[in-house]
């Protein structure tokens, strides 16, 4: 932490050193790098002291400093020194301790010996030398290879060899313009890369002037008024010259030949009459050629043959009148063509060329034919201003053009297909013309893209009524300044602008306008209120409609469902009517699962034999009986698991009728119990008689007797509850259901073999409780004949336990 506070303390103290070493009268910028100390326009006589020894740019210029003190010399960080317009005759010796100096600018002095600036020759690193302005009649004695850039330019130097540049041999850039220099004799260097010739004396030049200066690319040699280097024979030559400005020279012909390499050439301004056919056929590489001021009256059609790279072409402000249609048929990539300031007076048919941009103006034309712009496929930008056109000709056609430029001509009216076939118009200047009345929205109603329409400097004569929809066309889009639309007549409204000097005309139109749009709109208004109106009532008419619809379809519905019921009610009421006329069972022995209750056993039909009769089974059958019985009951238990039963359910209103048949059917089975109960003498039985060996037949043991009851109520159990797998058991008509079930299934038993009745055991089969879980008897009872329990009276059955019975069943 404490080396951290030091290093702050020197840095402050480092500033403020240097603070205190900035001199009077200069401004010193030490706080961003470079450090500069800057003290010019000081008016300064003598050298400024306490310069700080980390500067690395000092300026000088525009003072009084007659001499450079020898402490220069201990600013060894100086990389640019400006000692410019100054009194200065001869640098200090010290001067070659600036080690790193890079620029140095010592124009407009006093030196006019190298001999007082041979110090120069001292400094490793100088780049950049500036000599210009001082009375130098020569730089051939001053040597330093670093330099890259010398500005010797208005000295007085006359005259240049091939030694003149021997001391600077890695010179890429010199600048000699504005000295006497009348003749350059084998100018040599061999890096040298840029020559400035401009505004000396030169007169003639060598073939050869330039040719040991290999890379030499950019030549200026403008206004040099008595300049000649190409004649008949021979002309300036030059491999790797690129760009070559000879304008102001006064020369009669472009002499390039000698330079195959050229891509820019400066001609304008001389005076060049003609070009001849395939005159810069050699300068393949030619890009931009100015031919501008020259007074040309004359191109050949083939004199810009053999151009294939030419992209500029300036033949401005000559005098020609005519152009070959095929002028520029050859040059492919040429893109722009100033013929500017020409006395042109008609555009030639057919003008084949792929120019994008042309420059007519300052011409004389008075037509432009109908096929002039057909062979331009490329054409975006055609200027005519300051011509004589009267009218712009219908049927010009131009897929590409954008802008199009016709300010300044004799225009007085345009019709409707003037700019028809320009479907790419972007703009058009019509400015300085002379039209009078309003342009309608016809005129361009073909040129969707036209975004700008310049109509300024125009004789308006302010119609009002007409001038409205061109103003309101010209306006609404801002394809036209407002203010730029001024009136020339009616003297009351001139100098003032269109919606100025038609306002109160354009408001009435439009007070006119809104009250007839607003009872239109109210008419409008009116007819879809009513049409609202109309569809609401159809609507709400359809809806109730539909409702009632809806409400009778279900009322129709309901007494169809209770004319179905009605119709199931009668059915079921004939059913029954027909079971008690035929005696048909209502309750079927085969549905029950268990022991009848007393309203299931009076349903079920009357014995037809006395009991008297039963002595005849004999315990063989019985035996026999139980075991068929009990192979019958494992194979249906078999089938029961191979198929599976669905119970149906029921809905509610199926058992409330079902519930209400029950208890009326109830209530006629104990009104008819009643009316047919027996006396009790009559039904006592008399117990049959059996002897030890009938008992030990039927009843080998205990185990058998059990099977027998155990088999019987399995069979019971198992009895299928849906009718569909209810078996159909053919009565005969004076027997009982368990008196033909069991004859049928033991055909052996038989009333005519003489079984003897008394010797059967009957065996009280055990009854299912209710709730469905089974309890077993406490013991088998038998009934006897004096048994009263066959034909006691039931137990009153619930009504609910009938309901429970009928859905399990």
């Amino acid at each position: 932490m404490g080396s951290g506070k030091i290093f702050i303390i020197l840095v402050i103290n480092f500033f403020s050193n240097c603070r205190s070493y900035c001199p009077d009268k200069c401004e010193c910028r030490l706080e961003r790098a470079p450090w500069s100390v800057v003290c010019s326009h000081q008016e300064l006589n003598e050298f400024p002291k306490k310069i700080s020894g980390l500067s690395e740019v000092l300026d000088l210029s525009n003072n009084n400093l007659k001499n450079i003190p020898a402490d220069i010399g201990r600013l060894r960080e100086l990389k640019n020194i400006n000692l410019s317009i100054n009194e200065l005759t001869k640098l200090p010796e010290e001067f070659e301790n600036l080690w790193k100096l890079e620029q140095l600018d010592l124009s407009d002095n006093y030196f006019s010996n190298i001999g007082f600036i041979e110090v120069i020759s001292s400094l490793p690193n100088l780049k950049h030398l500036t000599l210009k302005k001082n009375p130098l009649t020569s730089i051939q004695d001053l040597e330093n290879s670093s330099v890259r850039y010398l500005d010797a330019s208005e000295c007085s130097i006359s005259y240049l060899n091939n030694s003149s540049l021997i001391g600077f041999p890695n010179l890429m850039s010199l600048k000699l313009d504005k000295n006497p220099l009348k003749s350059i004799d084998n100018l040599s260097n061999q890096n040298l890369k840029w020559l400035d010739l401009s505004n000396c004396l030169l007169n003639f030049l060598h073939p050869n002037t330039f040719v040991n200066t290999p890379e030499l690319e950019q030549l200026r040699m403008s206004n040099n008024p008595t300049l000649v280097y190409s004649s008949r024979k021979e002309t300036l030559k030059h491999e790797k010259l690129k760009r070559l400005d000879v304008s102001k020279c006064n020369l009669d012909r472009p002499g390039l030949h000698g330079l195959p390499s050229l891509t820019h050439a400066i001609l304008s301004h001389n005076t060049i009459r003609l070009l001849p056919d395939r005159i810069f056929s050699k300068n393949k590489k030619l890009t931009r050629l100015y031919l501008n001021n020259n007074g040309l009256t004359q191109v050949n059609q083939s004199s810009f043959v053999g151009l294939p790279e030419l992209d500029i072409l300036d033949l401005s402000n000559n005098n020609l009148k005519y152009l070959p249609w095929n002028l520029l048929r050859d040059n492919a990539d040429l893109r722009l063509v100033n013929l500017s300031y020409n006395n042109i007076n008609e555009m030639p048919k057919n003008f084949t060329t792929s120019v994008l941009i042309v420059d007519l103006s300052y011409n004389l034309i008075e037509y432009i034919p109908k096929e002039s712009l057909s062979q331009m496929p490329a054409l975006k930008i055609l200027d005519l201003s300051k011509n004589r056109l009267e009218s712009f000709t219908s049927g010009v056609e131009s897929q590409t053009l954008q802008s199009l430029n016709l300010e300044g001509n004799r225009l007085t009216r345009l019709s409707n297909d003037s700019f028809a076939y320009l479907p790419s118009l972007d703009n058009i200047n019509l400015s300085g013309n002379r039209l009078t009345e309003g342009i309608s929205h016809s005129i361009f109603s073909f040129n969707d893209n036209l975004n700008t329409i310049i109509l300024n400097d125009n004789p308006w004569r302010c119609d009002c009524a007409q001038l409205y929809s061109s103003y309101y066309y010209l306006t609404q889009s801002s394809k036209t300044a407002s203010s730029s639309l001024i009136c020339e007549s009616p003297a009351n409204v001139s100098g003032y602008s269109w919606s100025t000097a038609c306002r109160s005309v354009w408001n009435r139109d439009r007070t006119e306008i809104r009250q007839s749009d607003r009872t239109y709109g109210l008419v409008v208004m009116g007819f879809l209120i009513a049409v609202l109106i109309f569809g609401s009532i159809v609507s709400v008419t359809h809806t109730f409609k539909e409702k009632r619809r809806q409400a009778l379809l279900r009322l129709r519905e309901a007494e169809r469902a209770e004319a179905r019921e009605r119709l199931i009610l009668h059915r079921r009421s004939q059913i029954e009517e027909s079971r008690r006329q035929e005696n048909i069972p209502r309750v079927h022995p085969e549905e029950l699962i268990g022991p009848p209750t007393y309203e299931e056993a009076v349903q079920m039909p009357r014995l037809a034999r006395s009991l008297e009769t039963l002595d005849t089974i004999s315990i063989e059958g019985i035996g026999q009986s139980a075991q068929s019985l009990d192979h019958e009951t494992f194979n249906r238990k078999r089938r029961r698991q191979r198929k599976r039963v669905v119970k149906r359910t029921k809905s509610e209103d199926t058992l409330d009728s079902r519930t209400r048949d029950t208890q009326s059917s109830t209530r006629r089975v104990r009104n008819l119990s009643q009316s047919r109960r027996p006396s009790a003498a009559s039904t006592r039985r008399v117990e049959p008689k059996r002897s030890d060996r009938n008992l030990d037949r039927r009843h080998p043991n205990e185990s058998e007797a059990s099977g027998v009851e155990n088999n019987w109520e399995r069979t019971l159990r198992s009895r299928p509850s849906s009718r569909k797998n209810k078996r159909l058991i053919k009565r005969d008509e004076h027997s009982s259901d368990d008196e033909d079930s069991d004859v049928l299934k033991n055909p052996t038993v038989s009333t005519r073999r003489g079984v003897d009745l008394d010797n059967i055991r009957v065996i009280e089969l055990p009854r299912e409780p209710r709730s469905g879980t089974y309890k077993p008897p406490v013991s088998p009872s038998l009934y006897t004949p004096s048994s009263p329990s066959l034909i006691s009276s039931p137990e009153p059955c619930d009504t609910n336990q009938q309901i429970s019975r009928s859905r399990f069943i």
